[in-house]
């Protein structure tokens, strides 16, 4: 086999390689990728990552959603059917008129994030904290309303 022929298998294995850990990691990132759609302040949308853990234990579900920069008023939380859905609008705190970026990664703009619960909730009973850039949303199981009926003899 030619030197030319084994690089070319390398970087076939290489780009293989690449190809698996991008459909990978947009497999894993795909729901906490967001699109920000502009308000008349901005020129532009972007897309931006609003990373959520989402915890499970017998009682309750809990989603904790990072927002950096915004104010608890900024957001919009319901549920629908079995899934939480969190809107809100993340606003530009200083507009420079001189100078420009070197790099804009922070998103700005009206957003929306949907996150599928794991069961049903009790709507009524939940709560929800912003604190430190950080949405914290406690929702109580409902009960699964089924139960086991003995049957008499």
């Amino acid at each position: 086999m030619s030197t030319l022929s084994e690089i070319r298998g390398g970087l076939g294995r290489v780009w293989d390689s690449v190809a698996e850990g991008s459909r990978h990691l947009m497999t894993r990132a795909s729901g906490a990728i967001t699109r920000f759609r502009p308000t008349r302040q901005e020129e532009e949308g972007g897309w931006g990552v609003l990373a959520a853990d989402v915890y499970e234990d017998d009682d309750k579900i809990v989603v904790s959603l990072e927002a950096p920069g915004m104010e608890q008023d900024d957001f919009d939380v319901t549920i629908d059917l079995d899934v939480l859905v969190v809107r809100g609008e993340k606003r530009y705190q200083n507009q420079r008129r001189e100078g420009g970026y070197r790099i804009a990664e922070c998103a700005y703009g009206a957003f929306e994030r949907a996150i599928p619960l794991p069961e049903t909730v009790d709507a009524s009973r939940a709560r929800a904290k912003y604190r430190k850039g950080v949405l914290r949303i406690e929702l109580p199981k409902a009960g699964s309303g089924r139960r086991r009926i003995s049957i008499a003899g």
